[in-house]
């Protein structure tokens, strides 16, 4: 028998699997009925979620196996976990590795073995999704099925990172209602958390400046850009109906899900299908009655386009010249979490070199004087106009502006804008 053999930067793959604080927890439905739905594909009696750990497999989910767990050095899935494609065993006892391991010659006498490693958030092999027959299966398998539900095993390990901060956020609202004194000390800690998920400014070929003033110690807005390849850059801002801690927890979890690509079957270069993903992610009724507005885009630099799409945020302000007339990117489509049913869709427009572009929260806009006046996104583009042949610093200028035209420095919503030089 040979024994499994060991995998490279073993401790970094130690940490990850520690992460997911998985092990030696209760079974999970979304979980089991992955390997009921591979048993069934397959018409085998066994299948299984396996968590290789240092000295031992441990079996997150299972079917059709009493054991909950084995040593590492005789289990079928250290050798699985070590490669990147799918181990198939048509016949164990015709294989030099197997066909004297005690799962083959005692119980439960696996005669057929077929797993894929299974990776966790940041890319290290955790365990594996198995299934074995106590029958050979000499014709082999088609390991596309297994493949699939792999993957999808692979986006809930994703989800935990997510579900992991919620409940933190959870935690730290509870604690802040403990006194008032404390409510506001930690309300500080968290709007100083919040800042330090904005991104940092690019300087280069493509450059941008952004704010973000919140009108209360915690708001709704967040925003953030990414690069997913090297000529696909991802852009997004979203506003949280309401303010306090309520909002800023909802926007930080959706903040999350776009900034780690956490949401399954999600292409996030895809604007619909990111549109789509969070509507679905986020219904409004299992938010507290929260929805929430955004405005994503991805500028591919090679051919120099810009998809997207707005899910009730105002239209993003295009200037192919500084000097030039403004392009204003309508995408008049419902906020996110109000419509389960409801399909959003994109727009594509070409971007010349050094385009500006302006994406904003309403709070730039929807803004009274001490004459009554309504200053609106028309007033807004004369703003920003008014600054265009500044060098640097522009949305601080705009800020300033705005608070000029108000008459004071306080803004009624949350001010959040992003500019980006393409």
């Amino acid at each position: 028998m040979q024994l499994a053999p060991a995998i490279p930067d073993e401790a970094a793959r130690l940490r990850e699997l520690q992460a997911l604080q998985l092990l030696d927890t209760p079974a999970e439905e979304r979980y089991t009925s992955i390997v009921r739905t591979l048993r069934a594909i397959y018409k085998v009696p066994i299948a299984y979620i396996s968590l290789v750990d240092a000295e031992r497999q441990w079996f997150k989910a299972r079917v059709g196996l009493e054991i909950i767990e084995t040593p590492r050095g005789i289990s079928l899935c250290g050798h699985a976990i070590a490669q990147p494609t799918p181990l198939v065993v048509p016949e164990m006892l015709d294989d030099e590795r197997f066909h004297d391991n005690p799962l083959v010659t005692e119980s439960p006498h696996l005669r057929f073995y077929a797993g894929m490693r299974l990776l966790g958030p940041t890319g290290q092999a955790v365990g594996t999704l198995c299934m074995a027959d106590t029958a050979p299966h000499p014709q082999g398998i088609d390991t596309g099925p297994l493949e699939e539900l792999a993957h999808l095993a692979e986006q809930q390990f994703k989800l935990l990172d997510l579900i992991s901060s919620q409940r933190q956020l959870l935690e730290v609202r509870d604690e802040l209602l403990k006194t008032q004194t404390q409510l506001q000390n930690e309300l500080n800690d968290a709007a100083e958390y919040v800042h330090s998920l904005l991104p940092a400014r690019l300087d280069g070929e493509i450059a941008s400046d952004h704010e973000l003033v919140a009108c209360s110690d915690l708001g709704g807005d967040l925003f953030g850009y990414s690069w997913l390849a090297e000529d696909e850059l991802a852009i997004y801002l979203l506003d949280v109906s309401g303010h306090g801690v309520g909002a800023s927890l909802l926007s930080v979890s959706a903040f999350s899900a776009l900034r780690r690509q956490a949401l399954p079957g999600v292409c996030f270069t895809d604007v619909e299908s990111v549109l789509n993903g969070m509507n679905a992610a986020f219904p409004m009724d299992e938010h507290n009655e929260k929805f929430f507005t955004l405005w994503y885009g991805v500028f591919h630099t090679g051919r120099r386009e810009l998809e997207y799409g707005a899910a009730g945020h105002p239209p993003a302000l295009l200037w192919q010249r500084p000097q030039g007339p403004c392009t204003t990117l309508k995408s008049d489509q419902l906020m996110i979490g109000v419509s389960p049913d409801y399909q959003y869709q994109s727009e594509r427009i070409r971007i010349q070199k050094g385009a500006r572009l302006y994406v904003y929260s309403d709070g730039a806009f929807e803004l009274d004087n001490s004459h009554g006046r309504q200053l609106g996104i028309k007033g807004l583009m004369e703003v920003i106009q008014q600054n265009a042949n500044r060098p640097a610093q522009r949305v601080a200028a705009i800020r300033e502006g705005l608070q000029t035209w108000q008459g004071k420095s306080d803004f009624v919503d949350d001010f959040s804008m992003i500019e980006l030089v393409l």
